[in-house]
């Protein structure tokens, strides 16, 4: 996947892509690495699953993960056909149904995020963040760390 079939697959034309000087707040900002595209926003995606679906699907994954300063997180995995969410700590909206069966494709790694669950609550500087980072490496093959986050962009209006 290119940048440019990715802003494809966002809705978007080609032709609004913008060069770092032009860069906007909001902008969604879209890196190319290898065969694949790194999406970055400084501002998180009012629904990430929907932005998971346009750029996941069929012969396509995508991850999408957010992180606020309370440290709730949330991961959703498009893979193919197969679609699932983790939201940490658990999510309150969904109180008789477990964690474990709404992470679809992250299922492999249930046991990981498990244990980042059953250690929080005696520690609250436990975070997600990295597991859900390491799962992203493991799957794609890209170490999302700050050497990569300094490399070239393109940048379009964050989609509506």
């Amino acid at each position: 996947m290119t940048v440019e079939d990715a802003v494809r697959r966002l809705g978007l034309d080609a032709a609004i892509l913008r060069a770092a000087r032009e860069v906007e707040p909001n902008d969604l900002e879209l890196q190319q690495v290898g065969s694949g595209v790194v999406t970055w926003s400084n501002n998180p995606y009012p629904d990430g699953k929907e932005m998971t679906d346009r750029l996941g699907g069929q012969g396509f994954r995508h991850w999408y993960l957010s992180d606020d300063i309370e440290g709730n997180s949330t991961l959703y995995a498009s893979h193919g056909e197969s679609n699932g969410q983790l939201q940490f700590p658990e999510p309150d909206w969904l109180p008789f149904i477990p964690w474990t069966e709404q992470i679809g494709p992250l299922a492999p790694y249930a046991d990981k995020f498990a244990a980042v669950y059953d250690t929080w609550s005696d520690n609250p500087e436990v975070s997600v963040l990295g597991t859900c980072l390491a799962v992203i490496e493991l799957e794609s093959g890209v170490r999302l760390d700050k050497e990569m986050s300094r490399g070239p962009r393109t940048y379009v209006p964050m989609p509506t």
